[in-house]
């Protein structure tokens, strides 16, 4: 499969997951709280390459990726997402400054699933929404403990994985996973055309 084949693959499944995020947010009234950003801020976040490659291949596209790979390397000692706005404006739409190619693990953390003993699926958020939205994670809780539609992490790790085994399965801290994520991009299309700016095969 190609590289292009394999971002609109990694495309659908986060284009399903947003729906399904928009729904469980919707019945729940889950969300984040203004201005927190805490969860971008830890620098022990880790992720696999795959779900960054939509953001590899948007850079390369760009002709961005290469100056992307040479920070990464060289400024080892951040270890931050590189994707985070350093400086957050008063008109900034968020922390991240790419938010349309953000990864899994940015999508899920704090409005999923995860299954713990015996199987049965427990909410993972974070502590900024549990103290000041508790009744939307109470509604969270019982919407899960129902057996309501909502978003698995599971499930979507598992999504992924069937599409490239190598790039969905290992976990890496973020900074690596997009390394390996430009990495992955620059190496295929090495010895192969270079894609054209309107369509990309």
């Amino acid at each position: 499969m190609s590289i292009y084949l394999k971002v609109q693959a990694v495309d659908r499944i986060f284009n399903q997951l947003d729906k399904e995020l928009g729904s469980f947010q919707k019945s729940t009234g889950l969300g984040c709280v203004a201005n927190c950003g805490n969860c971008c801020l830890k620098p022990d976040i880790n992720a696999t390459a795959l779900e960054f490659l939509p953001l590899a291949y948007h850079l390369f596209k760009n002709g961005e990726a290469e100056e992307w790979l040479d920070l990464l390397q060289n400024n080892t000692s951040d270890k931050l997402c590189p994707v985070l706005n350093k400086v957050i404006a008063p008109s900034s739409i968020g922390f991240c400054s790419d938010y349309a190619h953000r990864g899994l693990i940015c999508r899920l953390f704090g409005f999923s699933a995860m299954l713990h003993k015996n199987n049965k699926p427990k909410l993972v958020t974070c502590k900024p929404i549990k103290e000041n939205k508790p009744e939307a994670v109470a509604n969270a809780e019982a919407h899960i403990a129902s057996k309501s539609n909502y978003p698995l992490i599971s499930n979507y790790y598992m999504q992924l994985r069937s599409i490239d085994e190598n790039l969905g399965e290992e976990l890496f801290p973020i900074r690596v996973a997009i390394e390996k994520a430009i990495q992955t991009v620059l190496g295929y299309y090495a010895y192969r055309k270079p894609p054209r700016k309107k369509k990309v095969v």
